[in-house]
């Protein structure tokens, strides 16, 4: 497997989405096997995101946006949360995976994950091959004090509405 480049946190690539998923079987492996905690984040152009969260120990967590965590907005409709669950996605829960999620822990389920990831991408959230995605890639210190799983809820980015009171 291959190394992964470490763009920075909010500082990211741009690609397409058929390169995207014609290397996230490496990506997968990559992270898994890194020994680190790296976050990879995809937003797609209409700002709809999947992301992976690896840690030390081999195990990488898969999400695919939900409408638990961007205020007002609906990424999904019913009829694709419906999908999402039927794929195999857990359902998001608030505070600690308000994202649709499915965590690997060995290659069969990285397999999994990358067929599951495939077919939400193209189907439910129906990116076209050719669309942009800009890719964010960056390690984390998790301190030894908490989990990942606590470390994960504790630094969540959530979208924000904006105050137009003064206006």
């Amino acid at each position: 497997m291959g190394n992964i480049e470490l763009t920075g946190y909010q500082k990211g690539i741009t690609t397409t989405v058929e390169s995207l998923l014609a290397n996230l079987p490496e990506l997968l492996g990559a992270l898994s096997n890194s020994g680190k905690n790296i976050v990879t984040l995809a937003i797609f152009s209409d700002q709809r995101y999947v992301q992976f969260w690896s840690d030390g120990y081999g195990n990488v967590i898969g999400e695919v946006i939900s409408n638990l965590n961007i205020g007002d907005s609906i990424a999904l409709t019913p009829e694709a949360e419906e999908e999402i669950a039927g794929i195999g996605f857990s359902k998001p829960v608030e505070y600690l995976n308000p994202n649709w999620t499915y965590e690997a822990h060995d290659q069969k389920q990285l397999i999994r994950l990358f067929h599951m990831m495939t077919l939400v991408i193209t189907a439910v959230l129906k990116e076209e091959l050719h669309n942009s995605v800009e890719i964010q890639t960056w390690e984390v210190d998790v301190p030894k004090d908490q989990s990942r799983d606590e470390f994960r809820a504790a630094t969540r980015v959530y979208v924000e509405e904006s105050d137009q009171s003064d206006e």
